[in-house]
């Protein structure tokens, strides 16, 4: 069975067309663990949950007991559920005992495996991508967050301003399990009323505001050793480093975008439309843009690329990548950084 696309895969889901076998993976935890709330919905039948379910964690599940698990007949429904999350946890050993219900699904159980991350060269996830039907849960563009904010903000029967979705966008980023868990918070903070970009302002952690996009700001600016400050402290505080790569080059993509409808003629409401992002913020972004050549924006998302990268490929090393991050991008005209 080939890779299916996420959205065939929610239809078949609510039409009740189930497989015996699912390998959910990616990098994307929020649509990973809202998949789970979609299966229960699609198999399980009201009053026989408690006979029909099984959730176990790779880390510290006993695979003969999910095997038995899977094998079990159902009770009163057409079908039991089990779900075997974290699977990249789990040891050669472990895989071999799943084989067989990989090579053979039992048809009565729908058994559904998920990982965060995958070898593809490893034989059993080989034979998973085979045998299962498979989704890869990428983490969205992000030109696509605002879409999902507003998704985000349904699920929990709420409403929000198109200003009030891109200053959540910048306060959080671009990660769907933390944009939910602040969507929650204003939910409580507002009531029944929508949210307003003073929500936002009010509710979303300051500690994001001040440090994450203090740090953007000053790459911005141009500020190397205010750049690496932020950077020491967002370290500290156990900050991801990819998001941070990730932010930063989302920064540099609005200024490129920002200087080239400036080159155009563009300006005011038009401009900001033309970047995508709210008249709020236009004057500082703006302000920073002037301080860039075009040319110069291109080799620091170059750099960036180059940093992401080494990160994945090195992550023990992470402090001393995002430092020569700033270095090379920071306080440096368009020769030095192209050298």
């Amino acid at each position: 069975m080939a890779l299916i696309d996420a959205q065939k895969f929610y239809r078949d889901l609510e039409k009740g067309q189930l497989a015996p076998l699912y390998f959910l993976f990616g990098e994307e935890p929020y649509l990973l663990n809202q998949s789970v709330d979609r299966f229960k919905y699609a198999v399980l039948t009201e009053g026989a949950v408690d006979f029909n379910y099984s959730l176990f964690y790779a880390s510290d599940a006993d695979i003969g007991v999910v095997r038995d698990a899977v094998e079990t007949l159902p009770m009163m429904a057409a079908r039991r559920l089990i779900i075997l999350k974290e699977a990249q946890e789990l040891t050669d050993k472990e895989w071999q005992e799943l084989e067989p219900l990989i090579e053979t699904p039992v048809d009565s159980s729908v058994f559904v495996v998920l990982a965060s991350r995958v070898d593809k060269r490893k034989k059993q996830i080989r034979a998973l991508l085979e045998k299962a039907d498979c989704v890869e849960f990428k983490k969205p563009y992000e030109n696509q967050i605002p879409s999902w904010v507003n998704y985000i903000a349904q699920t929990l029967g709420l409403t929000i301003s198109n200003d009030a979705i891109h200053l959540l966008h910048k306060l959080v980023g671009h990660h769907l399990t933390e944009i939910e868990a602040e969507m929650k918070k204003l939910g409580e903070y507002v009531g029944n009323r929508r949210i307003e970009i003073s929500d936002v302002s009010q509710v979303v952690s300051r500690s994001k505001e001040e440090n994450v996009f203090d740090f953007t700001k000053a790459i911005g600016e141009n500020d190397r050793v205010r750049a690496l400050e932020h950077l020491v402290h967002l370290l500290d505080q156990g900050q991801n480093e990819i998001g941070i790569i990730s932010l930063v080059a989302r920064h540099v993509r609005i200024l490129l975008t920002l200087k080239k409808g400036m080159e155009e003629g563009l300006n005011g409401a038009k401009l900001a439309h033309y970047a995508q992002i709210p008249p709020y913020f236009l004057e500082g972004y703006v302000s920073q843009a002037r301080l860039w050549t075009a040319k110069r924006l291109e080799q620091t998302l170059i750099v960036l690329s180059e940093t992401d990268k080494a990160l994945k490929s090195s992550p023990l090393s992470s402090h001393i990548w995002l430092e020569n991050m700033v270095l090379k991008t920071c306080g440096v005209n368009s020769l030095q950084l192209s050298n």
